[in-house]
């Protein structure tokens, strides 16, 4: 019998930092810690303003407690309409969020950003009580609702299918065929777009092959472990090139 979870938020546990970046690093793939998103900018989330919107999953007391799920996310100055919701999703909304702190302006939506959970936990529902907990937070902070760039958990063993296929297939249900789409869609969540360039990561080829432990030896497109879509190589340029795209959910709290 696990210990009861609990969800603490991170500007009133600034101690668990280091937990969280020792989960992140074995938890994310190598090639997803290269965003173009500047190291800086993840650096901020756990500081004033935005460590109030980080919220992190523990079990355990004193010296058994553990760090065993997180949810990064940011208020998102949006005033558009939700269709407009940008195609570059995730690395746009990342400097949005940190250039409307800079110009103190005002936030409607809450942007979660991703949630990580240790592998000991999974199956114990520590996403949906991360997300929950997120939402009562934004509702309790007078947001009008919590969007989302969904990256699909299985995408990645179907990386030649078109991702605006990939999110219309059901399960024997009629629900979500993606876990995590499910999980935001049982949860609450609308379907909004397909952020099509959601994610940019660029790099050398030697950067590729050692994030992916593969060779590159010529052009194309080449399926990655935990690649949404192919890479792609350009052996002239010494280029490695992945475009990820997500699909923007919404969560409403009013």
């Amino acid at each position: 019998m696990k210990d009861p979870i609990k969800i603490v938020s991170f500007a009133a546990r600034s101690d668990l930092l280091p937990a969280i970046d020792e989960m992140i690093m074995q938890h994310w793939p190598k090639f997803m810690l290269q965003t173009s998103v500047d190291d800086s900018y993840w650096e901020r989330l756990y500081k004033k303003p935005f460590a109030e919107y980080q919220f992190v999953a523990i079990t355990g007391e004193g010296d058994e407690e553990k760090v065993i799920g997180l949810i990064n996310s940011v208020a998102l100055p949006w005033k558009g309409s939700l269709q407009e919701l940008p195609d570059r999703g995730w690395d746009e909304i990342f400097t949005l969020a940190m250039d409307s702190d800079l110009e103190e302006l005002p936030c409607d939506l809450i942007s979660a950003l991703s949630v990580t959970v240790s592998k000991e936990y999974r199956g114990y529902k520590i996403p949906q009580l991360l997300i929950s907990h997120l939402k009562k937070y934004a509702k309790s902070q007078n947001y009008l609702g919590i969007v989302v760039p969904v990256r699909p958990t299985m995408k990645h063993i179907y990386p030649i299918q078109y991702f605006r296929d990939y999110i219309t297939w059901k399960n024997e249900r009629g629900e979500p065929f993606d876990p995590w789409i499910r999980t935001h869609w049982r949860l609450g969540a609308k379907f909004i777009k397909i952020a099509p360039e959601s994610m940019r990561i660029t790099g050398t080829i030697a950067n590729w092959e050692l994030w992916t432990g593969l060779k590159f030896p010529q052009n194309g497109k080449y399926a990655i472990s935990s690649g949404l879509v192919p890479l792609k190589i350009d052996v002239a340029k010494n280029i490695g090139e992945y475009v990820e795209p997500n699909l923007w959910m919404f969560h409403p709290v009013k």
